[in-house]
């Protein structure tokens, strides 16, 4: 996963094999898996309206169909004021049925803002290097 080679390189992953790593892991797969798959109305909703907003922002439409670096983004920026456990009962729900809970979205927003902040203290762009690391990427 081209997410956690950016992370790598920016030295903002939690140490290898330690439970931290372990739910990074799992919660970026099980993110792209709700954010591509889930049937729930209101998770879609909330998936929609966090790349929408982003986009909106950015001037950069987000496809929905992959958790890139600027997908990532826009759902942990979006859960930061939007927080499923408050706003949305089913919106959580949706996310649970994925096994993504509240302390997922943190963690994955910790070590996001980590590399980012790292990345560019080095004078790096976080989305451009998650673009190469995904160019290297065999495709699906």
């Amino acid at each position: 996963m081209a997410l956690l080679s950016v992370f790598e390189q920016a030295d903002a992953l939690p140490p290898q094999s330690s439970p931290e790593a372990n739910q990074l892991i799992h919660a970026l797969i099980q993110t792209q898996a709700a954010l591509t798959k889930s049937a729930d109305p209101a998770t879609r909703r909330w998936f929609s309206e966090a790349l929408r907003t982003a986009g909106q922002r950015g001037g950069v439409a987000i496809p929905s169909d992959a958790l890139t670096s600027r997908a990532l983004e826009a759902i942990l920026t979006y859960a930061a004021i939007h927080r499923p456990a408050d706003d949305d009962a089913q919106v959580l729900a949706g996310l649970k049925e994925f096994n993504i809970g509240e302390s997922d979205l943190k963690l994955m927003a910790r070590v996001y803002q980590q590399a980012r902040s790292r990345l560019s203290a080095a004078g790096r762009d976080l989305h451009s290097v998650y673009e190469k690391e995904r160019q290297k990427m065999p495709l699906r």
